[in-house]
């Protein structure tokens, strides 16, 4: 198959190997160097292979994008555990780690607090990216157009009377959750259930993940709105200063 070849040439570079000709390539993997220079243009072209010196290949500068983006969902639970451990002491809430996938949202982890409470946003759980706290930091600096293509596309559907429906009003909010730098939800996807969270940004200013507290609403309602949303700050510099 097509496929198979062209990742046969690339698992033929590795550490000691860095660099390969396409006569180099042909000889380790038995096939004519017109086939070899055939699948070595594709990937040239699509920035996997580049000419590091006349007719010497090497793996492209891609490849650093992809290894960041396979050592940043390795890493983030690892590194932000202590900071969330720290973050529910805190508040006594539970604290949640969320990415974004396509058009949803996938918990990385959660900590629970001494009194644990059923919310959707459970470890390996995969979301809605519309609705509740901890989304809505991470579609709030997604773009406008990725907010219009959920709405169009009849992604965002009811859950409880708070869900936010119209594509306008959910414009406005996510513009105000970037003037504020967090965002609130009071049972929005889970009934009875308040949670504020925060944008993770990576060393390129970009947003990578979000950090949440959720809470029920009757205990939630009791603590102090600025005291929580200092102790995510705090939290979320802590996950920061190591990304």
């Amino acid at each position: 198959m097509s496929a198979e070849k062209t990742l046969e040439i690339l698992e033929q570079f590795d550490f000691e190997t860095r660099t390969l000709s396409v006569p180099e390539l042909a000889a380790r993997l038995q096939q004519p160097q017109s086939s070899v220079y055939r699948h070595m243009r594709i990937l040239k072209e699509k920035g996997y292979i580049i000419e590091h010196s006349p007719g010497l290949y090497s793996l492209g500068y891609i490849f650093l994008k992809l290894a960041k983006i396979v050592k940043m969902d390795i890493d983030l639970p690892v590194i932000s555990q202590e900071a969330m451990r720290e973050l529910t002491r805190s508040t006594g809430e539970t604290s949640i780690l969320l990415v974004h996938s396509n058009l949803q949202a996938v918990c990385l982890a959660a900590v629970p607090s001494g009194h644990p409470i059923k919310v959707s946003s459970e470890q390996g759980n995969i979301v809605p990216i519309y609705g509740g706290a901890s989304s809505k930091a991470l579609l709030a600096y997604m773009g406008d157009q990725i907010v219009e293509d959920i709405f169009k596309r009849g992604i965002v559907k009811k859950h409880t009377n708070k869900t936010i429906l119209d594509l306008d009003e959910m414009l406005t909010h996510l513009e105000e959750i970037r003037q504020k730098g967090y965002s609130f939800s009071d049972s929005e996807i889970d009934e009875g259930v308040i949670s504020y969270g925060m944008p993770i940004f990576d060393s390129d200013n970009k947003p990578v993940a979000s950090l949440s507290i959720a809470g029920p609403k009757e205990r939630m309602e009791k603590k102090e709105k600025n005291e929580i949303v200092s102790a995510m700050k705090k939290a979320v510099g802590k996950i920061e200063n190591q990304l």
